[in-house]
């Protein structure tokens, strides 16, 4: 399911899944042969190896992993992957947090970040750009989409995490207690890196209002499924 027009053009394939049959989340109790034969599957879809479908072990870090040539890093602990060339899928998974995806359609540099509300604080949204750069693209022409991740209508959260957040993403007249938009302050913050505006999507759809999507604050923290969300540049 491709989830942005500003990607619609890349020579790739940009998507995201839905609960419909797929888990390829390993890390929170899902049976792993399940989870390798979903990866199989997906990787029909992709027509690539398996191998080359890159997924990091998440731990709401600000890690950034970089891919280039062959060389694979060590991707526990990672939350953002950046990866130069072509042929890897290259993807994070999601239940709420926000997952990005960037790409330079000229140097042909993409990235796969998963933005939840600790490494929002952390700006890793951000961080990965500074590592697109470093491998030769150019803020200028990146394009970025969100996938569906938890809306501002439904992240309700407590003073501790509010205060860390700017005042301008932070709502605390509509409700009762403070709601913070994720997807604007990652917007705000790719725009601080020198991504322009225009070439950011913001979400689709709220994953907690979506049933289409996997979502903790709808389903529990018990929940051991995830959105994966990808792309693969040809």
């Amino acid at each position: 399911m491709n989830f942005s027009p500003l990607l619609k053009d890349v020579a790739g394939v940009v998507a995201f899944t839905t609960h419909v049959g797929f888990n390829a989340y390993q890390y929170a109790g899902a049976p792993r042969d399940q989870v390798a034969c979903d990866i199989k599957e997906l990787a029909k879809t992709f027509d690539c190896d398996p191998n080359n479908i890159i997924i990091p072990r998440q731990t709401h870090s600000t890690n950034v992993a970089v891919i280039k040539d062959e060389i694979i890093p060590d991707l526990d602990g990672v939350d953002a992957v950046v990866c130069s060339g072509q042929g890897r899928v290259i993807c994070v998974n999601t239940a709420d947090c926000v997952p990005l995806l960037m790409v330079d359609p000229v140097s042909g540099i993409s990235a796969a970040v998963h933005s939840g509300w600790r490494g929002t604080v952390g700006n890793i949204a951000g961080m990965a750009v500074v590592k697109m750069m470093e491998l030769g693209a150019c803020p200028g022409r990146i394009m970025a989409a969100m996938g569906p991740c938890i809306s501002v209508e439904c992240f309700e959260v407590g003073e501790e995490v509010a205060c860390q957040f700017p005042d301008a993403v932070v709502l605390r007249d509509r409700f009762i207690r403070p709601h913070v938009n994720l997807a604007q302050t990652v917007l705000m913050q790719l725009v601080s890196v020198g991504v322009c505006a225009d070439n950011i999507s913001l979400p689709v759809a709220c994953s907690v209002c979506n049933h289409d999507f996997y979502s903790v604050r709808r389903q529990g923290r018990e929940l051991f499924y995830r959105t994966l969300t990808g792309i693969l540049l040809c």
